[in-house]
């Protein structure tokens, strides 16, 4: 297959910008970027997916979702105590409709691989699956677990230590490239954080990486004085809510080569304390964030990072695939935007042009690992409707429930 014509932007550290340029795909890996005419005469065979001049560029990777959480709009949950409470009512369905339309409103935001963090009391040897079930029937990158939180029982935190290691084992068997398992844990405190670490670290082994919610109340000037608990041998671990992390800890983690995301509204403070930060979406949309303020040379340089390098590159190791970039030999995880400009769209400028249009534009074609997932607006690999609609009855039962 062949994408074209279009403008490409690679990503990857340094983005390259292509004009009047085609895609050449095939199975489910980038072959060859070249000038569209090119490919268009050197295979004249090849289905064309008409880009008519749009805009080329990877698809995002959000670098932590709480998936199951999108029925809670509307509620207004705010407390750890009501966030708990929602976990604990979820049904096996509920999991499924949630999983589903959140990574349906991904799609149309650009958004082609989630890493996310799962709990849900009621169902926890069912959940996992459900997750899996929903990102299959839609197509969508997604590494999932069971998180195990500092305020559970011994006896629960190993339950789901356990559940998120015979998941992980269950997927590697599958050898599906877009489904990956790994281990959670949620801590509070410092000490919780040593100790889930340690547990989680210990059945992880130097198999699966560990996904780390800091649901932290502190101040970056906290000391962190525990580096033994981060060995060196283990995969490189992803810490969400960077934003409420000591810095010592901070430091730590990088030097290890663990990756940091942040969200919510502490995010843009931390980008310009840390400059490896990635994006998560945590329970809100999930959709990139957009650029605030004006242009600013700095800080368009740290968001784009953000989107493009940093969640990619920690999940380019977790996936064996290189994601985040268009390049030969790279998987086909592309998004095709209506961005046509007015002004000139190239390497010199491309970061203006992120930060002030292209990033707001409408998403209206995605691949992934080589299938089309979106054409001209409509993800074909599901039916939306039809998802929104048992979506809200579960949410209606759902929220029954929690009284």
């Amino acid at each position: 297959m062949i994408v074209g014509p279009c403008t490409v932007i690679t990503g990857g550290a340094e983005p390259k910008v292509y004009e009047n340029a085609g895609v050449r795909i095939v199975g489910s890996h980038i072959a060859q970027i070249a000038g569209a005419g090119d490919l268009a005469a050197a295979y004249p065979d090849e289905t064309l997916w008409p880009a008519r001049d749009r805009v080329v560029m990877p698809g995002f990777v959000n670098t932590h979702a709480h998936l199951a959480r999108h029925l809670s709009r509307g509620l207004g949950l705010r407390t750890p105590a009501e966030w708990r409470s929602y976990d604990r009512a979820l049904s096996a369905e509920d999991v499924k409709q949630a999983v589903s339309a959140a990574l349906v409103e991904g799609l149309h935001h650009g958004v082609t691989t989630v890493v996310d963090f799962h709990r849900s009391g009621a169902c926890l040897d069912l959940s996992l699956s459900e997750v899996m079930r929903a990102a299959d029937s839609i197509g969508v990158r997604v590494a999932t677990c069971y998180g195990a939180a500092e305020d559970d029982t011994p006896l629960e935190r190993r339950a789901a230590i356990d559940e998120s290691v015979g998941f992980a084992k269950e997927l590697a068997r599958k050898r599906d490239g877009r489904q990956r398992g790994m281990l959670g844990v949620q801590a509070t405190s410092l000490t919780g954080i040593e100790t889930l670490l340690a547990e989680a670290m210990e059945a992880a082994g130097s198999h699966y990486a560990v996904h780390v919610d800091l649901a932290l109340d502190l101040t970056p000037a906290e000391r962190w004085g525990r580096p033994g608990v981060l060995p060196a041998e283990a995969l490189p671990a992803l810490w969400a809510h960077a934003e409420r992390a000591p810095r010592d800890l901070l430091g730590a983690v990088r030097d290890r080569g663990d990756a940091l995301s942040a969200s919510g509204p502490h995010a843009n403070a931390a980008q310009l304390r840390e400059s490896d930060l990635a994006w998560g979406s945590d329970d809100g949309a999930n959709a990139p964030p957009l650029p605030e303020g004006a242009f600013a040379p700095r800080m368009s340089e740290a968001h784009y990072r953000r989107l493009f390098v940093h969640g990619a590159r920690w999940a380019a190791d977790h996936f064996g695939e290189e994601l985040g970039v268009l390049a030969p030999g790279a998987p086909a995880d592309l998004i095709m935007v209506d961005y046509r400009p007015a002004t000139e769209l190239s390497n010199r400028t491309v970061m203006h042009h992120l930060w002030t249009g292209l990033l707001r534009a409408s998403v209206s074609g995605v691949m992934i690992g080589g299938n089309v997932v979106m054409d001209n607006n409509v993800i074909v690999t599901c039916d939306e409707r039809g998802i929104a609609s048992r979506a809200r009855e579960c949410a209606a039962r759902l929220w029954k429930r929690i009284g």
